[in-house]
């Protein structure tokens, strides 16, 4: 009778089991993404439809420009690398294995893009998710707005992305067929795409928004809830537009975002506190920081994926580092009125101001970024004995990783700490900026 009923329940487990992964595997079906796309204008052209002239993606401006897209740039692109690494040394590379990269031709698609509203709204959306997103949208929390929630933002930001980013490489698996699916960012189709990214960053970032200004300012929390759930859609949509994941990639990305956010919240505050107060929070930061971009998964193909997860975590720990430089030398002060604060529409002279600290910090930025990447890739390659003309050397592990960290760092510390210093040199500062603690 016993054994029976452990029969039956593991009966019971095994079928349940099965039809969760079958949920799944529905929800990874390439023709959701296909059909998303169809809907918001993206057609795939039949072979015996096509018209001889082929135009490229640019020409999108064209009306009713006919498509071209195929993705024989991303293999040759594999294919260089494989070329590169084979004979190599047995030094470590970032790429780690292109194994898998065939050398047939990929299937060319053809396709038009019907409705360029759609176009440019969800490659604005794709955009919230990019460097060039992140190198305006915290300096402009920094330098104009709220440097106290500046620091909070950065905080998720990096441990989102940390996991998210790692976990692609874990997990391995891929975005979306082409076909049925148009990809519209091949740059990006070499990596994997479980859990997206994007849905992470795009939900995280004004969910925790709302969550860190809505007791420090005044205003209505029903514009917040709107503003962060718009925004979240936008950049979730964004991704099944463009061909780059699958609805269970973006349902897993939030689903783990607000698995996060539950652990994170109630401990930002007190990190962010310990991080200004102690005298040795670098030494906890900046160590972890390298550890973590060290022990980043492999992967068994090329990516960007850990490029990039280094910027993030480069550029979150020299941010935090120019804050922490700013309360211990006495330019963090604190707020003389306590939370919450009146939210005061800018006037012409405050729009001005903040257009030219923007415009003088991101040159700053700039050349930051582009004296700190040769300098420090130059001096990695003489330290080791490496020619930095090779490509294989950008890819090593010992010099990526470092090279990125330090780079992006040196861009984080100009952020909160050199750009601020300019700015009271200029006596264009925002005053309150010293006393958001």
């Amino acid at each position: 009778m016993s054994h029976d009923l452990i029969s039956s329940k593991t009966a019971t487990d095994v079928k349940q089991s099965s039809l969760i992964w079958s949920y799944i595997e529905t929800l990874k079906d390439p023709y959701f993404v296909s059909k998303f796309q169809n809907f918001f204008g993206i057609h795939v052209i039949r072979k015996d439809e096509r018209r001889p002239k082929q135009l490229t993606i640019d020409s999108v401006n064209q009306s009713n420009g006919y498509q071209r897209y195929g993705s024989h740039s991303n293999n040759l692109k594999k294919r260089n690398m494989k070329q590169e690494l084979n004979g190599s040394d047995s030094e470590s590379y970032s790429t780690s294995a292109t194994d898998n990269t065939s050398d047939e031709e990929p299937e060319q698609i053809d396709y038009t893009i019907d409705n360029k509203f759609w176009y440019y709204l969800f490659s604005f959306g794709a955009s919230l998710g990019y460097e060039m997103f992140y190198a305006s949208f915290f300096p402009i929390w920094f330098w104009n707005i709220d440097s106290a929630v500046g620091r909070r933002l950065v905080l998720v930001w990096v441990i989102i992305m940390y996991f998210g980013q790692a976990l692609k490489d874990v997990i391995k698996w891929p975005r979306p067929e082409s076909p049925p699916v148009v990809v519209l960012e091949p740059e990006y189709a070499v990596e994997y795409g479980m859990p997206s990214t994007h849905a992470m960053v795009g939900s995280a970032l004004p969910f925790c928004l709302v969550i860190f200004t809505i007791n420090r300012y005044e205003y209505p929390l029903w514009i917040g809830i709107v503003f962060a759930i718009l925004w979240c859609l936008l950049v979730c949509g964004s991704r099944l537009y463009l061909g780059m994941h699958s609805v269970i990639d973006i349902l897993a990305g939030l689903l783990l975002t607000a698995l996060l956010m539950i652990i994170i919240i109630p401990l930002v505050d007190a990190i962010d506190h310990f991080h200004l107060t102690s005298l040795y929070s670098p030494l906890i930061t900046i160590p972890l920081i390298v550890f973590l971009s060290t022990v980043y998964p492999k992967s068994d193909r090329w990516s960007p994926a850990r490029g990039d997860t280094c910027i993030i975590m480069g550029s979150g720990a020299g941010i935090l580092l120019g804050s922490w430089l700013n309360y211990q030398l006495g330019i963090y002060k604190g707020p003389s009125l306590p939370p919450p604060f009146p939210i005061l529409w800018p006037g012409y002279e405050v729009i001005g101001l903040s257009l030219l600290r923007l415009s003088i910090g991101i040159l700053c930025i700039i050349a930051a970024r582009a004296f700190g990447k040769v300098l420090v890739f130059s001096l990695l390659c003489y330290i080791r004995n490496l020619d930095p003309r090779d490509p294989k050397n950008k890819i090593r592990v010992s010099i990526e990783i470092p090279s990125k960290v330090i780079t992006y760092m040196a861009m984080g510390l100009t952020i909160t700490y050199l750009s601020p210093v300019v700015f009271r040199f200029l006596n264009i500062e925002r005053v309150t900026m010293f006393t958001e603690i």
